[in-house]
């Protein structure tokens, strides 16, 4: 069966905002109630489209040559499954038989395959969000753990709506090359690649728990992780992560040897607020609270 409604933003994470299935969006300006269901979520947004030679060079180009041994053997194993069938298919058509049965075939994984890839990191991903929920971060002195922690994360960061559109429309402003067929199958690589280095440095890189006791919670958006360190126009030198997982709690993901910047014995309604503009201000179109004042405290 086709998975046509596709989430950029992980549905389960964002059931931490609803109150009996419900949860605020600010959207064109308007504040309404819908279920999470119904947001950040877009008709075959992670479809594979026909590739062309030009398009499989530029992968190679752009991400798979240039990374370390191990990221290259997992970007070359994901090309081949997600385009695989697709070149087997066109240069084979002239030999098989029942075409139509096999076009249809082709058009299921054409529409699934990036989607049931997420899915399947999500799924990984989430005895770890129970535990954070719970207030316990030991995962991340775990190798294991922390690999499907950071590649979570980094996952997250990539691909969402904002940065895929944003990405396109700069490199072919800028370099003239269209990532528009190729951005859905680069983004994984590229997540993979991030994950590796803060994994390599996740000695140097502490994580922290914010707890949020004040008056004012947490909101989120359609771009859930943000890096405190950049401003959404210059490629950042740094990176911070924050990341709320609930209105009450955000991990924050620091900057190599450096401390976390907030922390839950001092967090003022004030400082909250100030990440909640960073949350507007890396948002794509669309801002998620667990009531309509928090999203008006924003909007105001």
């Amino acid at each position: 069966m086709k998975k046509r409604r596709q989430h950029h933003v992980w549905q389960h994470y964002l059931k931490s905002w609803t109150v009996d299935d419900l949860l605020y969006c600010l959207r064109d300006g308007a504040i309404f109630a819908t279920g999470a269901n119904s947001v950040a979520v877009d008709r075959d947004f992670y479809k594979l489209q026909n590739l062309t030679d030009d398009d499989l060079a530029l992968i190679k180009m752009l991400v798979i040559d240039p990374g370390h041994p191990l990221a290259k053997r997992h970007h070359e194993d994901l090309l081949v499954n997600l385009v695989g069938p697709a070149r087997l298919v066109e240069q084979n058509r002239h030999r098989l038989n029942n075409l139509d049965k096999i076009e249809a075939l082709l058009d299921v994984h054409q529409t699934n395959a990036l989607e049931d890839y997420h899915s399947g990191v999500e799924s990984r991903f989430l005895p770890l969000l129970d535990m954070i929920l719970a207030g316990d971060l030991s995962f991340y002195e775990s190798d294991a753990q922390c690999v499907t922690f950071l590649h979570f994360i980094c996952m997250q960061t990539m691909r969402t709506k904002g940065v895929k559109e944003r990405t396109i429309d700069r490199v072919k402003r800028h370099n003239g090359k269209e990532l528009a067929r190729i951005w859905d199958i680069m983004s994984p690589m590229f997540a993979f690649n991030i994950g590796m280095s803060l994994f390599l440095e996740r000695k140097q890189r502490k994580l922290a728990l914010l707890d949020n006791n004040t008056n004012t919670p947490f909101i989120t958006g359609d771009q859930p992780i943000i890096n405190l360190r950049g401003d959404g126009v210059r490629p950042p030198t740094e990176l911070c992560f924050y990341y709320p997982v609930s209105p009450r709690s955000a991990l924050l993901l620091t900057e190599a040897n450096e401390q976390p910047a907030f922390s839950s014995a001092s967090l003022t309604a004030a400082q909250v607020g100030e990440l909640n503009q960073e949350m507007l201000r890396a948002s794509h179109s669309q801002l998620f609270g667990q009531s309509k004042d928090s999203l008006l405290l924003v909007k105001g």
